[in-house]
């Protein structure tokens, strides 16, 4: 039998004790005694911002031997200044809408109250991301649909959970002001050099910012409803006899359907290149699956307008701080992805919604 270290050698955030009335609680085994815990690799683990460990639980309890896998998360620096930290909202989102969500998600065993780390069961795909079968795309667009009906213009009742973020509401000046301070960062250090060389890119990059309040207004005007906020193949783990476990809930927040459809398609797009589906019909369906729980639908017109106003949204929030942060040589392997999936179409988009500055 192993022996737990001394605790000036416990290597994890959480003590003994949190992880085993933890795990009492989950496996509702009150006489559960922790035997050893052992750090083990995390499997077809995305880069992200942040720490992920696995590790593996040996316990006894009724007599009996037993083990199982769980995963720690430590979520350093990823929010901004200003923001409800991810942590607290991934915290808020296990402990609190979880029982609520049409979707299956990893159970929590232990946290932080503020969210400095969590130990959540560990999910096992049966398949990666990068593998993913039509068949797989399709169940995911119809649990994103699920989940935005079950919170359908729910806005007000949404407001009891002031950890969950409003990028285009309360949260919308930190955006816009990160935005900003990234464009300084880029005229300044001339670096990444696809943006700051191209003096119409640049003028392009403070047409969306001065111009924030146009992009924003479109999208407010549709019904609000919690997003996940990263829903992608990457946080959703294909799981026995075909069910999808949604994780990663760190930018969950309230706003409109339309941003987590595109950043699902647009993650998807940037990862894996060309999908075993088209990333028009993942749109098509999405919005027939939404408009038969909903009835919620929007003619093809108004869709391009409210497609073009999320990417510009999206852009603004992610992208320009991510550009300005990496390094011209990794941006350089991603050339064509980042020209045919970013810069021309938000151009294009801030040529046909804002017109000229």
């Amino acid at each position: 039998m192993t022996i737990l270290p001394d605790l000036a050698t416990w290597p994890w955030p959480f003590s003994r004790a949190e992880l085993t009335a933890g795990l009492r609680r989950h496996l509702r085994r009150p006489d559960l005694r922790v035997v050893d815990v052992r750090p083990v690799t995390v499997q077809h683990q995305r880069p992200s911002i942040g720490r992920v460990r696995g590790l593996r639980v040996d316990y006894q309890a009724d007599g009996e031997d037993g083990s199982c896998s769980l995963v720690v998360k430590e979520p350093r620096g990823t929010t901004r200044a200003g923001l409800a930290g991810a942590g607290r909202r991934e915290v808020g989102v296990y402990a609190s809408l979880a029982a609520e969500l049409p979707v299956l998600t990893p159970a929590l065993i232990a946290a932080a109250p503020t969210g400095d780390w969590l130990v959540l069961e560990a999910v096992r795909p049966l398949r990666r991301a990068d593998r993913w079968r039509a068949e797989d795309y399709w169940k995911a667009v119809r649990g994103l649909a699920a989940l935005h009906e079950r919170f359908w213009g729910l806005q007000d009742d949404l407001d009891a959970f002031p950890w969950l973020g409003r990028p285009l509401e309360s949260d919308f000046s930190v955006h816009v002001a990160a935005a900003a301070q990234a464009i300084e960062r880029i005229v300044t250090s001339g670096r990444p050099e696809a943006l700051a060389s191209r003096p119409e890119r640049v003028a392009m990059l403070a047409q969306l910012t001065a111009q924030a309040d146009q992009i924003a207004r479109p999208l407010l005007e549709l019904p609000a409803t919690l997003l996940h906020g990263d829903y992608w193949p990457g946080n959703i783990a294909v799981a026995a006899e075909g069910k999808q476990i949604v994780f990663d809930w760190q930018m969950a927040s309230v706003g409109p359907a339309v941003l987590d459809l595109f950043t699902f398609v647009s993650k998807s797009q940037w990862w894996f290149g060309e999908l075993p589906v088209e990333a028009g019909e993942i749109a098509e369906r999405y919005r027939a699956e939404l408009a038969e729980r909903t009835g919620q639908s929007w003619p093809d017109t108004a869709w391009k307008v409210m497609w073009d106003h999320a990417r510009l949204w999206r852009f603004l929030q992610e992208w320009v701080d991510l550009l300005a942060a990496t390094p011209d040589a990794l941006l350089g392997t991603n050339a064509q992805a980042l020209e045919q999936l970013w810069l021309d179409p938000v151009a294009e988009a801030v040529a046909a919604r804002l017109g000229d500055a």
